[in-house]
């Protein structure tokens, strides 16, 4: 029972190393998403792990996809020297949303 109480408390147990750590925490940080400014970031090593964070942040928000939030478009932006996927939603009440992620992690 101990090693699941590491995760539940997100605290990496002894003999973690840090890139292990780094895979049990949080998939996103940053902004809202709301504008380039306040993209989401999105910290993976690949588009396998990045794209399940990027539909997971927008899930814990709006519920779940293909019931009460479908992708309208994608796009990717280059700015500087970052990348970005810009997302349109609908969700069910038919209100068009717009998220920015930050995703060069996995795209830089």
């Amino acid at each position: 029972m101990r090693f699941l109480d590491a995760f539940r408390q997100k605290k990496p147990r002894g003999g973690f190393n840090s890139a292990v750590a780094k895979e049990c925490s949080q998939p996103w940080s940053g902004g809202d998403g709301i504008d380039m400014e306040r993209a989401v970031v999105i910290h993976a090593r690949s588009w396998r792990k990045g794209l399940p964070a990027e539909y997971a942040y927008i899930s814990s928000l709006h519920g779940l996809r293909g019931r009460d939030w479908f992708i309208d478009s994608q796009e990717t932006r280059h700015v500087d020297d970052r990348n970005y996927e810009i997302w349109i939603i609908k969700t069910c009440e038919g209100a068009r949303l717009r998220y920015y992620f930050d995703v060069t992690s996995f795209q830089g």
